[in-house]
This record gives structure tokens, sequence and C-alpha cells, in this order.
């Protein structure tokens, strides 16, 4: 096991939060954060993961589960090559190489889901502006099943992306 901590991903989708990111991620058991946040600006959320088992059509025993927080774990295999994004940090495992480090990006959380992806902190642009394209934007915690005692919400998310 190379980490542990807090599954997280998109809101539900039942009271109108269709999209920003699609994907589950594991986030840290200790986060970081850096404070380069605008109020006011559209961003993408990121919630805290609850399981969902409370129906009596679901196997026996699962049922003390529901609404609880969903724990995560990341592996390695030594005898293969990996890349890892890990959301909510900036720093890589030991024995790894940072290949950059940047912050957690998705679609506004109103607009179809996409992918959380980590962009690079220094972003290159390719072509003209206000074309209309797909959007990225920054992604922020929403603290509720993720704890703010250690995730601070309302500020963009960190992220790095690690090779071994």
């Amino acid at each position: 096991m190379l980490m542990s901590g807090y599954a997280a991903g998109p809101h539900d989708g039942s009271r109108s939060h269709m999209g920003g990111g699609s994907n589950y991620l594991c986030l840290p058991d200790k986060p970081q954060v850096r404070n380069h946040t605008k109020p006011g600006v559209e961003f993408g959320s990121l919630y805290g993961t609850e399981y969902h088992v409370h129906s009596a059509r679901y196997p026996a025993g699962t049922r003390p589960y529901h609404g609880k927080p969903t724990p995560c774990a990341v592996c390695y295999v030594p005898q293969r090559s990996a890349q890892l994004m890990i959301p909510a940090s900036n720093e890589c495992p030991v024995g790894w190489t940072r290949e950059y480090d940047g912050y957690l990006m998705s679609a506004y959380f109103l607009y179809p889901s996409t992918s959380y992806i980590c962009v690079d902190s220094a972003p290159e642009v390719a072509g003209p502006t206000g074309q209309g394209g797909a959007l990225l934007l920054f992604v922020r915690v929403r603290c509720g099943t993720l704890p703010c005692s250690k995730f601070t919400e309302g500020f963009n998310v960190p992220c790095v992306v690690c090779t071994k």
C-alpha cells in the first residue's frame, strides 16, 4: 500500500449538481493546501464519498456502512512501471519522481461531467481564446463527508503527478 485516505468524487447529482468531475479519487489522509482562491469565481467541486447500502436487496452485514465515509487506498506493484496523480498534495511518495505539480481541474458543477485532471501550475496555451470549447475550472473541496479539520472548504485543490 502506497497511501490511504478518503475516497472523493462528484456530488451525487440529485440536487442539480450534474457536473464537475466524474471519476472517484483517493485523497491523502494528510492533505496539503495552497491558498490561491478567488471568491465568486465558478469552480468544480469535490465531495467525500459515502456508502449507499440501506436497501434489503444488499448483502447481509452491509447496512452498518450506509451513509458512512468511504476510505481508500492506493497500491503499487514494484514489478511494474507506474504513473500516479495525487490530489490534495504537491509531494510524491519517497522514491517516486515528481513530473509536475499544479491544480485539480474539472468542469463546472452545473455542466456535464468530465474527469478530474491535474493541470500544471504553469499551464501552456494552444490557439485562440473564447472559442466555446470544453471548460476546465479549479476544483474546490466541499466539507461534510470530508472532514473540515483536514480539508479546507473553498480552497483550490493542489495535485501532483509522480512516476516510478
